[in-house]
């Protein structure tokens, strides 16, 4: 472990390489809060220009990422759902709700963090944290941990304080007071590796994962340039300005003392004309004339406005219609057709932040004792099943499925927000109310017609029972002997008539 001086040092040494990437991926949060650079405006202008300015910068990428991290969420880990690693290691710790704050880091800055270190109590303390905050030193970019990483709590200030986290893969590091010489406290976590584990946007071999940010920031500059320029127009330019021609605007201003007003040149300032929508303008010389200019019209100005925001769209792989609105009455073929680029963005964002998920998991295993599930490479996290798709779609597809012999369990999870306890549940329940499948074979019957019988068939039992009866049989008693369970009895019993065998020999010989 580290002493004090070298914990110090190592430190500095670690944040003097931070300082540089951390200054680069603010300027992305400030994109993605809605902090984009301004239009340029000349120096001196009216405060009314610039209030139009600030109000241009439209926070467009938000909306993006926000398209992308939605899509994004972990329900399971692993074939049993309720497992102790799941509920020890994620739900302890409330990553339900805190894998979204880890997605939007993710997502905006290209990549960030989640630490796993034992906790107090001898369980799993697990946290996400931007990529702001933290520093990851590796040796070669294909590492799974890290040599160390820092995380700066709290900067220091001239006559404050500040406190960073070191990590090593022995110790985690509290240094609290001026870098240099902080306090060090020491707390041993035995883990054998530094548990900081890298969640990225993307994998990128040439260069920083970008999120969702970087790629678009020209685009998104753009768009705030062709929004002033609308609201200028709109504001300037849709209302007609008015004209006055052969008109004496009369005596110029004059100051206190009666002397006329000059400007920078030294021409006299005269009073101007302004045309409020309550005033009327008149002139007493014959020959004034009054007219205003055609007023700008603002489709092109729209137009152009809407280019960006597509262009925004194609880049990002984000669907129009989020972003414009623009599309109306959509049947289901037509919506998934028009957010299949998004999900298949989503299902590249699962796979690679599913490993560093996957990664922390097993950190989490060896924390908790667990060796196999700490060994285990095999086991993967599951993703909430969020696209968009009709019920009735998803229904005929999954009883398609189910006639071909798809387990009912993999079926399940197939449910457009089905977690993966609700998936098991579901399959607990059917195995233990319905192991033949009745319902289905309910649903058949009811969409076919009944057999139709053979009549040989037919008439070949009701002889036999008829047989039955008049030997002494219970009418009721020979149709169920004889398989005509549905046949109604009117009370008749049936004979046979026979002439005398006197009479038998006439019809013999004919």
């Amino acid at each position: 472990m580290l002493e004090a001086g070298a914990a110090n040092d190592l430190t500095a040494d670690l944040l003097k390489s931070a300082r540089p990437e951390w200054a680069r991926l603010r300027k992305f949060v400030r994109y993605s809060r809605g902090r984009q650079e301004l239009p340029w405006l000349p120096e001196g202008v009216d405060s009314e220009y610039r209030d139009i300015a600030v109000k241009s910068a439209t926070n467009w990428i938000d909306l993006v990422i926000r398209s992308a991290t939605e899509g994004l969420i972990v329900d399971g880990y692993g074939d049993e759902p309720e497992s102790d690693l799941w509920r020890l290691a994620w739900q302890v710790n409330g990553m339900d709700a805190r894998q979204h704050a880890l997605h939007r880091a993710s997502g905006t800055l290209g990549y960030s963090y989640l630490m796993t270190l034992p906790s107090e109590d001898g369980g799993v303390w697990m946290r996400p944290a931007a990529a702001t905050s933290v520093y990851a030193d590796f040796d070669d970019a294909a590492d799974e941990y890290p040599r160390f990483a820092v995380r700066e709590v709290t900067p220091a200030g001239k006559n404050k304080p500040g406190r960073w986290e070191l990590y090593d893969d022995e110790a985690r590091y509290l240094l609290t007071g001026q870098l240099g010489s902080a306090d060090v406290e020491v707390l041993e976590h035995g883990v054998g590796v530094c548990p900081v584990t890298e969640m990225r946007w993307s994998i990128d071999l040439l260069g920083h994962p970008m999120g969702e940010v970087e790629p678009v920031i020209s685009v998104q500059d753009r768009i705030v340039d062709a929004t002033f320029t609308l609201q200028m127009v709109a504001k300037y330019g849709a209302f007609p300005q008015r004209w006055i021609a052969g008109i004496n605007p009369g005596e110029p201003l004059r100051d206190a003392d009666g002397e006329p007003l000059l400007d920078s040149v030294g021409n006299p300032i005269m009073p101007s004309i302004k045309a409020y929508i309550d005033h009327i303008i008149m002139a007493s010389e014959p020959d004034t004339k009054f007219g205003q200019f055609a007023a700008a019209d603002l489709r092109q100005y729209v137009e152009a406005l809407e280019a960006h925001i597509r262009h925004l769209a194609a880049i990002t792989q984000t669907p129009p219609h989020y972003l414009l609105g623009s599309m109306v009455n959509l049947s289901a073929e037509a919506l998934a057709a028009a957010e299949s680029g998004l999900q298949r963005k989503i299902r590249e964002k699962r796979e690679v932040l599913g490993e560093g998920y996957e990664q922390a998991f097993r950190l989490a295993a060896l924390m908790l004792g667990d060796e196999a599930a700490a060994n285990d490479t095999a086991s993967q996290v599951h993703w909430q099943d969020v696209e968009s798709r009709s019920l009735a779609q998803t229904a005929d597809a999954l009883l398609k499925l189910g006639q071909l012999g798809v387990p009912p369990k993999m079926l399940f999870q197939m449910i457009p927000g089905w977690t993966q306890a609700d998936a098991e549940m579901a399959a607990e329940e059917l195995a233990a109310t319905n192991p033949t499948g009745q319902l289905a074979q309910a649903l058949l019957s009811a969409q076919t017609s009944p057999p139709v019988a053979d009549p040989a068939e037919v008439k070949a039992k009701a002889d036999a029972m008829g047989v039955l009866i008049r030997s002494g049989v219970e009418p009721v008693s020979a149709a169920a002997q004889v398989g005509l369970d549905d046949v109604a009895f009117t009370g008749a019993v049936p004979v046979s008539l026979r002439l005398p065998e006197s009479e038998t020999v006439d019809l013999e010989e004919l």
